[in-house]
């Protein structure tokens, strides 16, 4: 029995989790910088933790999404991909806001994990368009 998941199966993971990864830690970092320069934020140590946490998350989505969609062409595996990463996520966040009471505020991150994953999503499809990463299988 062959496995499918062989050397160039792997770099090819690797690759796709390395664009994931930073498109969204550029996109954590233009939030972040967006919010701190609107006001709404001001720098703090917690966001370099956010940005880590994003990046790392980025890296495990460009890695499921390579698998989730192969070759299909159905947009609600796309869209689900990233909709289950980004409530993931954002809700993981608002669970650590949560004091009895939220306000709008407190749902910028599950806002931010949307786009995050969004962009994601659109960078990763363009690089499998233009051959930068081939798709699983």
């Amino acid at each position: 029995m062959t496995s499918a998941f062989t050397p160039q199966e792997r770099m090819e993971s690797v690759k796709a989790g390395a664009i994931a990864a930073a498109t969204a830690c550029l996109t954590s970092l233009a939030w972040n910088g967006a919010l701190i320069a609107s006001g709404w934020a001001s720098p703090s140590e917690t966001q370099v933790l956010d940005v880590a946490v994003t990046t790392f998350c980025g890296f495990l989505f460009g890695v499921t999404y390579r698998y989730i969609i192969r070759q299909d062409v159905r947009s609600h595996l796309k869209s689900g991909a990233v909709g289950a990463f980004a409530l993931v996520r954002g809700l993981s966040q608002l669970e650590g806001s949560w004091q009895g009471g939220l306000t709008w505020i407190d749902g910028l991150p599950l806002v931010e994990s949307f786009v995050v994953f969004a962009l994601t999503q659109l960078v990763l499809d363009w690089s499998i368009q233009q051959r930068l990463i081939r798709p699983f299988g």
